[in-house]
């Protein structure tokens, strides 16, 4: 524990020294504790959002905005924040403003279910607007200082590493939120505990700033007027820009996912009628499979390139909503989240590490920025004008001829409408866009085999045994003393 707190002090001590190379790898430490206490605001916080809304009786076309206007509301904010960085030309005054009212945010989220216990969605609805505003207006300027402060050849490892960490922290946080949460419930005070959980989420937000004023913010190079481009200018460009194809993939990809992803906790809780302890163990579950993938994606885009990822965990996504679609079974369902798992890791990671590839400093806030708006829209569009719709009117029950289907509800119908579109998109969209930069090939069934035989996983075993072999050897030599 005094090893533990030296090192705090250590890290948020002020720099005694003014060598970039150092302070970039001091950032590079500072973002893996920063990020590791923002998972704890995700755990407590982000993941319990759309369960407030259903305990709050929130409708389909509701929960459709808070599945999927989060995105939208960011990305639209994230213009402004490449907007501000410009005209700033500093990074951390801004990520600082952000974080501070992204964590205020959550204290109407704590009050509201003490003040409007019996509804209170209108604002709800405004605190989410406020909150995923001001975090999305930071994004920009973080992004641009993660790009300087770690090294191209190294972005695939640094940033596969952070993520296992702070997806560990997120794991453990959805788990301990989830048990509370489950008590408070049995003890028939649901309210008070999502006010303890948005609570929390608040508070680790305001430590997690502590370490982010200790990040080394690089000088930032001005914006030449020859590389400003508009929003409309990015969209023209298209036909001709592989980065705009890519965008587009990706968008398309994320607003086909988002027909369905509002509505998997309200399937969840709603018409499977699971416990907070059984949701908050599925979200365990997929969060503990990406960690457990994360790295070994990481290695794969640093060395066969971004693309061939995005190639093969696309080929995947498709089938992930289908597993919802055809089985209630509580077990295969987390069975189905550990695939889940495994394969969004590995395009998420590919899709933000592509973008560091393909953009210079100069262009990437703003890049970034126009990403996620493409992204917040079709998203937005998916379960708004698509999923929500489809959640309100189609019916829950078919008759084909002599063949009756009777479902649940009519959510399945949107987890295989979702499927369809996602294929369709994988066939349309991926040959449009191409690798940039020199990488050693391979192909997608090459990658999907050693996904399947469970390389990732050993890997991770291979990696354990030399922890294991060094605890052991520590112990012994202790015991000999």
């Amino acid at each position: 524990m005094n090893r533990f707190f030296a090192t705090v002090r250590a890290l948020t001590a002020p720099a005694e020294t003014s060598d970039p190379l150092i302070l970039s790898r001091r950032t590079q430490r500072l973002s893996i504790w920063e990020g590791s206490l923002w998972a704890v605001l995700w755990g407590f916080g982000e993941t319990y959002i759309a369960p407030f809304a259903i305990f709050l009786n929130a409708g389909n076309l509701a929960m459709a905005f808070v599945g999927t206007a989060p995105v939208l509301i960011a990305a639209i904010a994230q213009i402004a924040g490449a907007v501000l960085l410009d005209r700033v030309g500093r990074r951390m005054p801004i990520i600082l403003v952000g974080f501070s009212v992204q964590a205020a945010a959550y204290l109407p989220l704590f009050l509201l279910p003490v003040l409007l216990p019996a509804g209170g969605i209108p604002v709800l609805l405004a605190a989410i607007t406020v909150l995923f505003f001001f975090s999305g207006l930071a994004v920009p300027a973080w992004m641009s200082l993660m790009g300087d402060v770690v090294d191209p050849e190294d972005r695939g490892r640094y940033f596969s590493n952070r993520t296992r960490i702070v997806m560990y922290t997120m794991l453990a946080a959805t788990l301990l939120a989830g048990v509370i949460i489950n008590r408070w419930k049995n003890e028939g005070n649901p309210v008070v505990g999502f006010g303890f959980l948005f609570g929390i989420a608040c508070l680790f937000r305001f430590i997690s700033i502590f370490f982010m004023r200790r990040h080394y913010d690089a000088p930032l190079k001005k914006t030449q007027d020859n590389v400003y481009f508009s929003f409309f200018d990015f969209v023209r460009a298209t036909p001709r820009s592989n980065f705009a194809r890519f965008t587009f993939t990706v968008a398309l990809m994320n607003g086909a996912t988002q027909i369905a992803g509002p509505f998997f906790a309200v399937y969840m809780l709603r018409d499977l009628h699971w416990s907070y302890l059984q949701f908050t163990a599925n979200a365990a579950v997929f969060l503990l499979s990406q960690t457990l993938f994360v790295r070994w994606w990481g290695a794969l885009g640093d060395r066969h390139g971004n693309r061939a990822v995005l190639v093969a965990t696309s080929c995947l996504l498709p089938l992930l909503p289908l597993c919802w679609a055809f089985s209630t079974n509580y077990f295969f369902l987390l069975l189905a989240q550990v695939f889940s798992g495994a394969t969004w890791s590995g395009f998420n990671l590919a899709a933000s590490n592509f973008i560091y590839d393909a953009v210079s400093q100069e262009k990437r806030a703003r890049a970034f920025s126009y990403y996620n708006v493409l992204n917040g829209l079709f998203s937005v569009a998916g379960g708004v004008l698509i999923g929500a719709p489809l959640a309100e009117f189609v019916p829950a029950a078919f008759t084909l001829g002599p063949v009756h289907i009777q479902m649940i509800s009519s959510l399945p119908v949107v987890f295989v409408v979702s499927g369809v579109l996602r294929a369709l998109i994988v066939v349309a969209m991926l040959p449009r866009f191409k690798e940039v930069r020199s990488a050693e090939p391979i192909s997608t069934m090459r990658i999907l085999w050693r996904l399947g035989v469970g390389q990732p996983l050993f890997a991770q075993v291979g990696e354990f045994i030399p922890l294991i072999r060094k605890i052991y050897s520590s112990s012994t030599g202790r015991n000999g003393k």
